[in-house]
Formats: C-alpha cells, structure tokens, sequence
C-alpha cells in the first residue's frame, strides 16, 4: 500500500512539474509573441498635420490645376536630368496620375524621387513630392514646404514613372558605355 500511495504522490509531483514547465514555456512564447508585435507596431510612419491621417487634395484644387495649370516641372533627387510638360493633354495627364484616394500614412523609409511645380500664370500654385518605388507610390503635396495632403498614384502614374526611370538608366549605361 506504501508504495501504491508512493506511486500515486510521485505521479501528481511529475504532472505539477511538467504543468509548471508548460505555463513557463506558454508565457515564453506569448513574451516572444508580444516582442515581435511591438516591433511590427514601431514601424515609424509618416502622418498629416497633428499625427492625424493625411486627407485626400480637395476636388477644387484638382480642379484648377486641370483647368489652368500651364507648366509642371520636374526635379528628380536621384535622376540625371529634370524635365516639363507645356502641353495641355501632357499636364491633364499627368493630373489624372492622382487618384482620388488619399494616403493616409506611409512609412518613412518611403523617399520621395521627385518635386513637382504646377504653375499657373507663371506663379508655382503647388508642390508635390513623387514617392515612386515597389512599396511607395502616392503624391504628398506641399504647403510652405511641409505636407498638407497625400495621395494614391494611379496605375498609370506608374507606368509613367517607371518608364520615366527605366529610360534614365538606359541613358546612364549607354553613357558609361561611351
């Protein structure tokens, strides 16, 4: 009988010990689970006006640069060369490159590859920067140089840019292949 009851005490021991060994490991991964969520969480992105979400360009605004805007200029950071558009359907196009969705927020690993102008009456009436990469593709357009309004690039915006980009380093590896 002692030792059925020995048995019996020994068994109980072995299942506290192994429960007590689960809750550790249970709590270890749970700890780890909360670590890698903070880290995700501590992404730093970039926002509007008082950490609030960037609204979309109103309409109105959209509206005059469609119905007056002369010349858009543009100044790559990283491109060899800048350029402008003068004609009409070329500024209309490459309004329509904004969609009408706002980009609330994006990460501030995004960089900008260009500053557009959009001028009406030989005055700059806005500015935007051009975020174009693989994760980044919005407009984020300036007031007193800091942002005031961001927005999606369409597909064609896309295209655009991305062909603007592959026929700049054609041009760079034809130039050093000279």
């Amino acid at each position: 009988m002692k030792n059925l009851f020995y048995a019996f005490f020994m068994i109980i021991v072995s299942v506290s010990v192994i429960s007590c060994g689960a809750d550790k490991s249970t709590k270890t991964t749970e700890s780890s689970a909360s670590t890698q969520a903070t880290k995700v969480e501590t992404v730093e992105t970039i926002t509007g006006q008082a950490g609030n979400p960037f609204q979309s360009i109103p309409g109105d605004v959209m509206r005059n640069l469609w119905e007056n805007c002369e010349l858009i200029d543009y100044i790559f950071y990283e491109l060899p060369f800048s350029m402008n558009q003068s004609e009409k359907s070329g500024i209309q196009s490459t309004i329509a490159q904004v969609s009408t969705t706002a980009q609330q927020s994006y990460p501030a690993s995004c960089k900008p590859i260009a500053r557009q102008m959009y001028q009406v009456g030989g005055e700059i009436v806005l500015e935007a920067d051009v975020y174009f990469s693989q994760e980044c593709q919005f407009f984020v357009f300036m007031e007193n140089n800091k942002p005031k309004y961001a927005n999606q690039m369409t597909k064609q915006g896309a295209e655009f840019f991305g062909n603007i980009i592959n026929q700049a380093m054609k041009t760079r590896s034809n130039i050093g292949q000279q």
